[in-house]
């Protein structure tokens, strides 16, 4: 597992974080995943090819909100079949 970047070390809890903040990809999975769940920056980069993660591009540095995240995270919910 890579290691903690150092804003999600100084305030690992996502509560505390607002949902329109911008974070890096590596960031915003150690942040929401922080056991290095299933999902990783890598993960969230081919989200963000495929066109199914929002994402603000500053000086050609890759960024993400909680937001979009969970917005991602909701339109992949599939429904159950009957």
């Amino acid at each position: 597992m890579a290691p903690k970047p150092r804003r999600v070390a100084s305030r690992p809890d996502p509560a505390t974080w607002g949902d329109d903040e911008l974070l890096t990809l590596a960031e915003a999975a150690a942040l929401m995943w922080p056991e290095g769940g299933p999902v990783t920056a890598s993960t969230l980069r081919t989200c963000y090819r495929s066109g199914l993660l929002e994402v603000v591009v500053v000086a050609r540095k890759v960024l993400v909100t909680k937001k979009a995240i969970a917005t991602m995270t909701e339109n992949a919910r599939r429904k159950a079949r009957t």
